[in-house]
């Protein structure tokens, strides 16, 4: 699972996580730290992946970066 320190302090973020071509692949408001690295019920392919967090659920992103999923 993907962990974000201190996710619970921030209940109405909003996460987006985007694949390498752009597309979205996870989306949430309230991250439970229980992401799983799945798409519709599949497991994502082994690679770097995008993030965006906006964490008052405003439309204002204010942390990006790259996670990478390993089987």
């Amino acid at each position: 699972t993907w962990i974000i320190i201190n996710a619970e302090r921030f209940p109405s973020a909003t996460i987006k996580v985007y694949n390498r071509w752009g597309k979205e692949v996870f989306s949430t408001q309230g991250y439970n730290n229980d992401w799983n690295g799945s798409y519709n019920g599949d497991t994502l392919p082994t690679g770097s992946y995008y993030y965006s967090i906006d964490q008052n659920g405003d439309g204002t992103v204010v942390l990006t970066g790259w996670l990478y999923l390993t089987l």
